[in-house]
Formats: structure tokens, C-alpha cells, sequence
């Protein structure tokens, strides 16, 4: 079992370096909707699907994650993502070493186009991040459950958008 730290923060489009070498998929999940209690959600990248199992803690960046992998079928992963609990999410993921850490860029597709967040995995909750540029600071959205993954796919970005800071 791995411990994941993570930081969630929304960022300034203008200020992001050329993005390359990105890596679409499509994410949905089977069951969580709270920090706090477990989510099982199911990421496809090309022919390979990726179960994560998360538990975290209301209000803490640090979360239990187990990760399995297999290559399925296309009629598979059409079955696959029919199981979800809300409407799969797409996003197409950069990674950006800025540092000492390497950030991760989400640039989502479809209905929640325009939305971009950045979330960088620390080695300790109490670590001292370095901010690139291009992150908004007092724009972290980690706790903001209008941001999780899993709400994104039945509250799409364009229904909050106009009142995000």
C-alpha cells in the first residue's frame, strides 16, 4: 500500500510553459463521493485500464492508494466505463518538474473544457513547496469537492466556473 501527499491548485493559463508530450485518458469512478470514504475509480489510457482504490481523511492531503493494472479489450472498456457511477471525465495529463517535484497538469476535455488544475505529490504533509509561476497559490482546490474528479463528471466546470476566484 502507497501513501500519496498530494496538492491540488488551479492555475494561470497565460504564465504555463509549451505542453508536450501529454497523456489523454478518460477516468471514471464506481463508488465514493467524499473525501473520507473510499473511492474506486478506473482510468483508460489506450488499451490499458487502471483500478485505483483511495481512503482518505476528511480534510488531510494524505490519502491510502492501491493501484492495479490490466489491458482489456475495447468492448471491455465499453463495458467498463458503463459501470460508472457519473458520466467518465477526459483530461489530458503533463508532467512538469519544477524543483525538486515534478507538477501535474490537468487539462480537461468535453464538458469541462477550460478547466486546468495542477496537483503536485509531496514527500511530507509538512514539505515547503517551491511555486512555479503558473500556479495559483491561494487557489488550492484539493478539499473543494466541486473540483474532485468524481463530481466533475455530474457538475461540469462550465455550471461553477463564472464564481471561481
Amino acid at each position: 500500500m502507497a501513501i500519496e501527499i498530494e496538492r491540488k491548485f488551479l492555475v494561470i493559463k497565460d504564465n504555463l510553459p509549451k505542453l508536450t508530450g501529454g497523456q489523454h485518458f478518460v477516468q471514471g469512478y464506481f463508488c465514493g463521493s467524499t473525501p473520507d470514504e473510499p473511492n474506486i475509480r478506473f482510468r483508460i489510457i489506450d488499451d490499458e485500464v487502471i483500478i485505483t482504490i483511495k481512503k482518505g481523511e476528511k480534510g488531510s492531503i494524505k490519502r491510502y492508494e492501491w493501484e492495479f493494472k490490466q489491458k482489456l479489450p475495447e468492448e471491455e472498456i465499453g463495458e467498463l466505463k458503463s459501470l460508472a457511477i457519473r458520466k467518465p471525465i477526459e483530461k489530458d495529463r503533463y508532467k512538469i518538474p519544477y524543483a525538486d517535484l515534478v507538477w501535474e497538469l490537468d487539462v480537461y476535455r468535453g464538458e469541462n473544457e477550460g478547466l486546468v488544475t495542477a496537483d503536485v505529490e509531496l514527500p511530507s504533509v509538512d514539505y515547503n513547496i517551491s511555486f512555479p509561476d503558473w500556479i495559483k497559490q491561494k487557489s488550492e482546490i484539493g478539499n473543494d469537492p466541486k473540483y474532485f474528479n468524481i463530481n466533475l463528471g455530474e457538475h461540469p466546470y462550465p455550471e461553477f466556473r463564472d464564481g471561481e476566484s
